[in-house]
């Protein structure tokens, strides 16, 4: 990777510097301008080269840069207003200086530039812990560091400590795919301004779990998935580049092999006629892409070989954790047809977190942007952002925005459930969930995650105080067929006239069916293209999508046009409203299922199927479901108060009372299933006392004879204990 990113670096420096002396007039001047960008990057590859004639080109650049910000009138216009330009240029005039290439009226003419640019952002603080704070902190230590005798020098250096106060050694506010490694990178930066002191911040342990939170995101086709503030081919420089110096810090080959795997892929699509930003068809591009990368080129030294082992990405996993970064991926090894066959889903739930108060308070009495939680995050809460199998992209999240009103960050824009007060008098949904955009704060938690051989199953909760709901979002992830359901359970906390609308965003739909007078409960789909801004990513056509609703009998369905990701879109809904009562519980099911293009029949609608709802209460879900050449039952216990009938003494749970019949399985767990395959049956559950299959025990806690607190009598009378989980095989069974 070095040697080749140190081969592009060049070739971009190269170009501007040629264009540079050749061009005149309009093309000079946009090239003059560019140079901000570009004159750091040329230090950097002149301090590996040693090349005499690149440091003339460098010094003749700075100094072409400098003379246009000087007007008609002598006047200094402030250049590096944008404060992501200016440590750049910083650093290449402190390395010009560092070798006595300028004179001292340059001197003088530099330094006026950078006190009109460190002034010109004194007026505004847009502080906390996220990108802009740290841009800006970056700037003025850049600032304080390169003219550090002048009047306002102390006051830049008291904006830079104000300003990285809040994201020194602590965790960022926003839950952005686009800005959490530009929030990083600028840390980095300015801590080595601050003395040396990046060492010191990286040590941090609040640092160093950013880097592992990016580690674990990698998609099988070697790319990221957006969420929240985030395009697909956006931002990929920058985590590159904070890896690169993380391998090198921690001595970690596996962060250094992300780096470069990331790096590799979207130079390789690039080049091959894809539209990624930092790279056109020549080569890398001349903007802030080609500083990061030129940084990560500065920052490569004691880096060890680059290790792929922690990358054999190939099992569901929380990402990290369910405290900060909230997320789970879904992931299986692509089976007889190979990683690159792989699938990936990922779920956010990720909420604004009940840290940074100070911080979030501040965002929302200044930022005008009420679609969104502060800062940056979307209205993402429990949507699953992406999907992808062999390559294709068939699920995508809501992109950026076009305008900064456009509501794109609201909840409407995601694939998850979607609440509101009230409900459309002319029964269509869409624009009366766009006429009401804004963000409500709510909670989340994770419930439940496990691996369990054939299935994968999480639970994540979100709680809605204002519009008076709490909702469970569980995902049956099926690793042999790439095949996710999903339940939306809903429990209604306070009564009142409300909609819920089971909102999915497959984009370019092919062909749908199941119709009843409301509408269709199936469609099968793929996006051609991905809308990234200006950009469109060619999306391969291997996989399709079938996304099916079931459990039909009193809701709605529909297939709407939605401007979305810059773009027409078409999205399909499921919503049901009504006045509902305290205490009652609604559900959603939803089945996704990826296929080869080319192979959907009617077989695939009936993988999963609903053994019982208890009745439409929902307080319990019985499925059937293929895992691949076998059926699972699914027991799901949605109201998990079921069998906490022990009121007087302690445990209050109680198998007799808590267990649950689906169909052939019964058991006391929030979660359970079985697989029947011939001569072995395989179980599992989460917070069960036991589980039987045809009335056979297959899994029994022992009775708990001194679990018992309480008045005398009104023990449990069949005292057992509930295990967190268990899997297992069973062999020889019939």
């Amino acid at each position: 990777m070095e040697e080749l990113l140190l081969q592009d670096v060049q070739e971009a420096v190269n170009r501007v510097f040629n264009a540079l002396d050749t061009e005149t007039g309009t093309g000079r001047e946009q090239t003059v301008r560019g140079l901000s960008w570009v004159l750091s990057p040329a230090t950097i590859v002149h301090a590996r080269t040693g090349d005499a004639a690149l440091l003339t080109q460098i010094r003749d650049g700075l100094i072409a840069f400098v003379d246009s910000s000087i007007g008609t009138e002598g006047q200094v216009a402030p250049l590096l207003g944008s404060f992501r330009e200016l440590p750049p240029f910083c650093e290449a005039y402190a390395y010009l200086k560092g070798l006595d290439q300028l004179d001292e009226q340059t001197i003088v003419k530099t330094d006026a530039l950078i006190v009109a640019s460190a002034d010109s952002h004194l007026g505004a603080t847009d502080w906390g812990a996220q990108n802009r704070a740290t841009v800006d902190a970056a700037g003025f230590y850049a600032a304080t560091q390169a003219v550090p005798d002048h009047a306002n020098a102390a006051r830049w250096r008291g904006y830079g400590d104000g300003l990285i106060e809040d994201s020194w050694g602590r965790w960022s506010i926003e839950d952005a795919s686009i800005y959490g490694p530009f929030w990083l990178f600028y840390l980095i930066t300015a801590a080595e301004g601050l003395g040396g002191r990046d060492q010191e911040f990286l040590e941090k342990i609040t640092t160093r779990y950013y880097f592992e939170q990016y580690s674990r995101l990698l998609m099988p086709n070697g790319m990221l998935p957006d969420w929240g503030d985030g395009d697909w081919t956006h931002m990929w420089a920058w985590y590159a580049a904070v890896m690169v110096r993380a391998a090198g810090c921690y001595q970690r080959g596996d962060y250094l092999y992300f780096a470069q795997r990331l790096y590799e892929t979207h130079r390789d699509m690039a080049l091959a006629g894809n539209e990624i930003a930092g790279y056109s068809q020549v080569g890398l591009d001349t903007g802030d892409a080609l500083y990061c990368l030129a940084t990560a080129l500065r920052w490569f030294g004691q880096n060890p070989p680059p290790a792929a082992t922690r990358y054999d990405l190939q099992e569901s996993e929380e990402v990290v954790d369910d405290l900060v970064s909230k997320k789970i991926a879904f992931r299986n090894d692509g089976g007889k047809h190979g990683p690159e066959a792989a699938s990936y889903g990922l779920l956010n739930y990720r909420d604004a977190g009940p840290y940074g108060r100070y911080q979030r308070e501040y965002q929302n009495q200044q930022l005008y942007a009420f679609e969104e939680m502060p800062h940056h995050g979307h209205a993402d809460e429990n949507s699953l952002v992406m999907l992808m199998e062999s390559g294709t992209v068939l699920l995508a999240d809501g992109g950026y925005r076009r305008t900064a009103h456009d509501g794109w960050r609201a909840d409407l824009y995601h694939n998850r459930l979607v609440a509101r007060l009230g409900w459309p008098n002319n029964h269509e949904m869409m624009p009366y969930l766009k006429g009401n955009p804004q963000y409500m704060p709510v909670r989340t938690e994770k419930i439940h995650f496990g691996n369990f051989g054939s299935l994968d199953y999480s639970r994540t909760r979100l709680v809605d105080e204002d519009r008076g709901y709490t909702t469970d979002r569980i995902v049956l992830f099926v690793p042999a067929t790439g095949v996710y359901v999903i339940v939306d359970a809903v429990l209604i906390d306070r009564e009142g006239p409300k909609s819920f609308t089971n909102m999915w965003h497959p984009d370019g739909i092919l062909a749908q069916g199941g119709f009843d007078e409301e509408g269709s409960h199936w469609v099968r789909s793929w996006p051609e293209r991905i809308p990234i801004r200006d950009e469109y990513w060619t999306n391969r056509h291997d996989r399709e999508l079938l996304v099916q609703f079931l459990g039909n009998r009193d809701k709605y369905s529909q297939v709407r046009s939605v401007d979305r990701r810059f773009n027409p879109s078409t999205a399909f809904l499921q919503f049901l409203y009504g006045y509902f009562f305290k205490g009652q519980r609604l559900g959603f099911v939803t089945v996704l299922t990826p296929h080869a293009t080319g192979t959907f029949d009617d077989g695939l609608l009936n993988q999963v199927q609903i053994l019982q709802d208890d009745d439409g209460s929902f307080r319990t879900l019985g499925l059937r479901l293929d895992v691949g050449g076998a059926q699972a039952t699914v027991g799901l216990k949605l109201d998990t108060s079921i069998g906490l009938t022990n009121l007087r003494g302690r445990p209050m749970f109680d198998w007799q009372t808590g267990a649950v019949d689906y169909g052939s399985l019964q058991t006391d767990a929030d979660f359970a299933f079985v697989i029947d395959r011939e001569g072995e049956r395989e179980i599992g559950l989460i917070s069960g006392s036991r589980l039987c299959w045809d009335k056979e025990l297959l899994f029994d806690m022992p009775k708990a004879e001194h679990m018992y607190q309480g008045p005398v009598d009104y023990d449990v009378p069949d005292r057992k204990d509930r295990m967190p989980r268990w899997h297992e095989i069973l062999r020889g069974t019939s």
